[in-house]
């Protein structure tokens, strides 16, 4: 799988960009705040329809777009066919700038019919819902962030977790966004509960969809887990000269059996839920669930969190995204589209080695750098260089060292 084509219009600082792509390696360098980030987020968001780099969608939008509207369109050539992805990004409340003083910005409000989406899509010039484009480009990013895989937030690792799924399972997705929404109902509801403006049995309905989808993400979870363990400890163990096993523990919010059956956890799981109704209603949020869960490095049995040195933290996190590329691979047959956003050089050369074999032998890689100074010739005279300053890419007129 490789993109053919990026068309970006009003994209973060992109105004117009048309760049022709296939296959290989493609260097993009520049100075930092030139737009290099930017290019990868809107790839990123033609597979998985979100930013990895915003809050809120409405920031992609250039400030200056005339209709407020930022456009992307992708075109991807993948194993058993090729498709257009189409993406609309709706600013719906666009900053103005006083005519004396440009730098004094506000915002206003546009007068919008109710429920006017914020985001449309088309797939090959047809209209369709944002769960009918995830996945249909897959990429699997690295940016510095994921570095911290082990060090950083749970959410960070939840979001390992949600990313690459999204992108191979329809079914996990929609489970996804079906719990999130009950997550929100049942704090509402809780709140709502605890000021005595709804009666508490209500909430039982809500533990009835909540339990099925959080024994359904889970269990997705799980079987993501256990093929990421098998790919990642030979990974560790290789970059690490086989000092180094590496195993991943899923850590769940809440007790689980796992020799119950389906229906049995999900009571097992209401059970629990129940327990702590009082603490829950009294806090107005839904404590339990995979919207809490987290994630365990272990190398050679020892907590990475706790005792891990930044080197096997690094390592480990390192071996864990090579082995989402290649989960990936093999849940889909097509080649995964390798964003590397900028991190070569937060690695040592032992780790930069490591990933540069991975580049070389991958069907299409976009990588971002500052320069090209960390990188050995020779790689450098297999890739495709582009110079992005200002939002625009051209090809260097000299050397980018």
């Amino acid at each position: 799988m490789y993109l053919t084509h990026l068309t970006l219009e009003y994209f973060r600082n992109y105004k117009h960009l048309d760049l022709t792509l296939g296959p290989g390696l493609f260097f993009f360098c520049g100075e930092n705040a030139q737009g290099k980030t930017n290019l990868l987020e809107a790839v990123s968001m033609l597979a998985t329809a979100t930013s990895f780099h915003a809050s809120s969608d409405r920031e992609v939008v250039n400030w200056q777009a005339p209709d407020h509207v930022a456009h992307l369109q992708g075109r991807v050539s993948r194993h058993e066919d090729d498709a257009q992805i189409e993406i609309s990004v709706f600013d719906p409340t666009p900053p103005t700038f006083s005519q004396d003083d440009t730098s004094q910005q506000t915002s206003r409000g546009l007068d919008l019919p109710a429920n006017t989406p914020r985001k449309r899509y088309k797939l090959n010039g047809v209209p369709r819902r944002t769960i009918d484009i995830i996945g249909q480009m897959k990429v699997v990013l690295f940016a510095p962030v994921d570095l911290h895989l082990v060090d950083g937030s749970p959410e960070e690792r939840r979001r390992f977790f949600d990313r690459a799924l999204c992108q191979v399972s329809p079914h996990y997705c929609q489970a996804l966004v079906r719990y999130r929404k009950v997550v929100t109902q049942r704090s509402a509801l809780l709140k709502r509960i605890r000021d005595h403006q709804e009666d508490p049995r209500l909430i039982d309905y809500l533990d009835d969809q909540l339990t099925q989808l959080a024994n359904q993400i889970m269990h997705e979870r799980h079987h993501m887990l256990t093929s990421i363990n098998q790919l990642a400890n030979p990974l560790q163990q290789a970059i690490s000269g086989g000092r180094e096993r590496l195993e991943i523990i899923y850590r769940p919010s809440f007790s689980v059996d796992e020799s119950l059956s389906l229906p049995e956890a999900q009571k097992h799981y209401q059970q629990q839920l129940q327990a702590i109704r009082r603490k829950e209603t009294m806090q107005g949020v839904c404590l339990l669930g995979p919207h809490r869960d987290d994630l365990e490095f272990l190398v050679n049995g020892v907590n990475m969190l706790s005792y891990g040195s930044r080197g096997q933290q690094r390592t480990a996190a390192l071996s864990t995204k090579l082995a989402e590329l290649a989960f990936m691979r093999s849940n889909t047959g097509d080649e995964p589209v390798l964003l590397l956003d900028d991190v070569f050089s937060e690695l040592d050369a032992v780790r930069r080695q490591y990933l540069l074999q991975e580049v070389l032998s991958h069907q299409q890689v976009l990588l971002t750098a500052t320069d090209l100074e960390s990188f050995p010739p020779e790689i450098a005279q297999k890739a495709h260089i582009y110079h992005v300053q200002h939002g625009n890419i051209t090809l260097p007129t000299g050397p980018l060292t």
